[in-house]
Formats: C-alpha cells, sequence, structure tokens
C-alpha cells in the first residue's frame, strides 16, 4: 500500500477510533458489557509473559508485603494531560510517577523526547510495539512496552539507579500488593472504568491482528479501600479520583489485557 493511502486509514481509524484523549459527548455509563470474545488480543496472555522485565541488577524485591493491608495510599501529586496532551494519558501518567519520584520532568518534554510514537505507516506496528499516531492531538495510545522504553531511556540519561519494571499480567493481588509496598503502578484501564469492548482496527504486515478501545485510558494508581471496596489514581483526565475496585479490575482483566508497569 503506498504511503499515502496508508496514512489516509491511520488517519481515518484515529478520527473513529482514537484513544483516552478524545471527549466524549456524555460520560460513559459504568454498567458492565459483554466483551466481545473474538475482539480479544489472542496473544495477550502470552505477550505479557514474555514482557514481565526482570531488574538488571540483584536488588529488593518489588512486592515486600506478605498480607495485604486493608487500606493503603501513596501520597501523589495528581498531573493533568490537557490541554498539552489531549491523548497523552500513557506518557502523562508516567511523568506523573517519575515526578513523585523526585523528576521534576514535564510530561511535554517526555512526550517530545522519550515516547516512541509513529505519524505515519502507524498500522505497521501494533500498541505494543509504538505510540501510535501523535499524543499532541487525536493519536490512538500504545500499551506497556512503550511506556516502559521511555521511563527506561529517561532513567538512563539521569544515570539512575531506579528501574522500569513491566508488571503486566500481575493479578488484582499482586497489583495491591505492589501499591502496598510504596510503589506507585501505571495502569491501562479505560475512560470512568467503562467496560466497553475492543474493535478491530488493522493488520500489520507480519499478519496480526490489532485490536483497540476507544475508551482507552492510562492511570496511576496510588493507594486502595478494601473497606468500602475503592482504587485511588491519580487520573490524568480528572485528577484523583476513586473507582469502584470491582469494576477496575474487572476492565483491567478483559479490556486491557492487565497492562501495567512500574518504576523502583
Amino acid at each position: 500500500m503506498k504511503k499515502c493511502k496508508v496514512s489516509l486509514l491511520l488517519l481515518i481509524c484515529t478520527v473513529m477510533l482514537s484513544g483516552c484523549g478524545n471527549t466524549i459527548d456524555s460520560e460513559p455509563s459504568s454498567s458492565v458489557l459483554q466483551t466481545d470474545a473474538t475482539s480479544e488480543i489472542s496473544t495477550s496472555a502470552e505477550e505479557n509473559a514474555e514482557l514481565y522485565t526482570e531488574p538488571a541488577t540483584e536488588k529488593a524485591p518489588l512486592i515486600t508485603v506478605d498480607v495485604l493491608p486493608d487500606y493503603f495510599q501513596i501520597n501523589v501529586t495528581p498531573l493533568l494531560q490537557n490541554p498539552e496532551l489531549p491523548s497523552g494519558c500513557e506518557i502523562t501518567s508516567l511523568t506523573c510517577l517519575l515526578n513523585y519520584l523526585g523528576y521534576t520532568v514535564d510530561k511535554e518534554i517526555m512526550a517530545t523526547t522519550y515516547l516512541d510514537y509513529v505519524l505515519e505507516n502507524g498500522t505497521n506496528y501494533s500498541f505494543y510495539e509504538k505510540y501510535i499516531g501523535d499524543p499532541h492531538v487525536n493519536g490512538y495510545g500504545c500499551y506497556s512496552p512503550v511506556i516502559v522504553k521511555a521511563a527506561t531511556n529517561f532513567l538512563s540519561d539521569q544515570n539512575s539507579s531506579l528501574e522500569a519494571v513491566n508488571i503486566s499480567g500481575s493479578s488484582k493481588e499482586d497489583i495491591l500488593k505492589t501499591v502496598a509496598s510504596g510503589h506507585p503502578v501505571v495502569i491501562w484501564n479505560t475512560l470512568s472504568t467503562i467496560l466497553a469492548e475492543e474493535s478491530f482496527v488493522w493488520t500489520t504486515p507480519g499478519g496480526k491482528d490489532v485490536y483497540w478501545s476507544k475508551y482507552e485510558h492510562c492511570m496511576l494508581l496510588t493507594g486502595y479501600n478494601m473497606t468500602d471496596g475503592t482504587v485511588t489514581v491519580c487520573d490524568p483526565m480528572k485528577g484523583e479520583v476513586q473507582y469502584n475496585m470491582n469494576q477496575f479490575f474487572t476492565v483491567y482483566n478483559e479490556v486491557m489485557h492487565q497492562q501495567a508497569m512500574t518504576i523502583y
């Protein structure tokens, strides 16, 4: 396919199915919908198993609690993606985490310098490989490996001893234990945690079918309350908010294929 046709296809798909940054006519319902089984990425479990990144050096384990406390909260200052990055929830969530860790880097610097995004021929890639589109306008988005790569490159430039860890595929309990161990988690969900169906968007030259949820979103998980049944997140669209824990992890499991990362 000629470049102009591929670019046009990507533009059309972006307008129809762009990700977290797009405003929608009304607040999506949080009612649970049945996910179309045919729209799931068949290799997501295998991909996530391969994506887990062990720290390069020997250090304390990521999870340091044996028993999950009923309540835990990490005090993190929220960071909003708008107006500069209307489709940049993933890189904004990473920047929020970096700011918490003591780095004063700006989200736009992270997006421009460290986010691996593609403007043309985006249909050659999956969301595990590149951010598809432009986070400054109506881009799609990306999954955890792309954000792990951005974090790794940034930390390398800072000569930091901290390491980005891909914890995709982690269970609800392990995600909460990671938070209870003092590590905020960049985690993939949807706008307002709606359990939305995925849609087919393209097939890569390698023959991989790529699916995407138009409500895809990314947040920084900072706490939880087992008694209230809520999680606390720094939502790049809303600030610090609480969401229903069961709904949040249903979306994490069934729509976002358990995408998550952290730094420690």
